[in-house]
């Protein structure tokens, strides 16, 4: 299958960045001390982009209560600027990206599942290795457009590798 409908695929290279290490999603993004508050504090630090954001989350183990936020970080930021929070070297990889509503079920799990279809019916990619839960990231991080279309967009990233060429 090549058709990609509606979805598409991109190349993610090795980055550096910030991590949060495994938290809660309340622990990353609540009130108070917590992974979000640190990155507010600290935007200086983290690359910029004109169009994608530099963020990716997912859930370590595929378990909810234990995901991990990534950003990616300017070149020369050191460990000892991003204390407490350790700096990791991303991988990069192919993945099969789509968008969903983060905040109606059915979209999101019907859109994965369109996803994981496209990957179980390709001759070229099977699903990859990391992270195995895949990732996310929201496109619109200041959120007008979602405001005005009474959304939340989440794009999904599934990890893809090229399938072993039997023969």
């Amino acid at each position: 299958m090549s058709k990609l409908r509606n979805m598409r695929g991109v190349e993610i290279p090795r980055f550096r960045a910030v991590s949060s290490g495994p938290q809660t999603l309340e622990r990353l993004f609540g009130a108070g001390d917590g992974f979000s508050a640190w990155v507010e504090g600290h935007k200086e630090l983290l690359k910029k982009s004109v169009y994608e954001p530099n963020d990716f989350l997912w859930h370590e183990d595929g378990d909810v209560d234990r995901s991990v936020w990534i950003l990616a970080v300017e070149d020369g930021v050191t460990q000892a600027d991003t204390a407490p929070y350790e700096i990791i070297e991303f991988p990069g990889g192919m993945f099969l990206a789509a968008t969903a509503d983060e905040n109606d079920p059915e979209d999101l799990n019907g859109t994965v599942d369109c996803m994981m279809d496209w990957i179980a019916s390709s001759s070229v990619f099977t699903y990859g290795d990391f992270p195995q839960s895949g990732m996310c990231n929201m496109p619109n991080p200041d959120g007008a457009f979602d405001r005005a279309l009474g959304i939340a967009q989440q794009q999904i990233f599934l990890p893809l590798k090229p399938r072993e060429v039997e023969g």
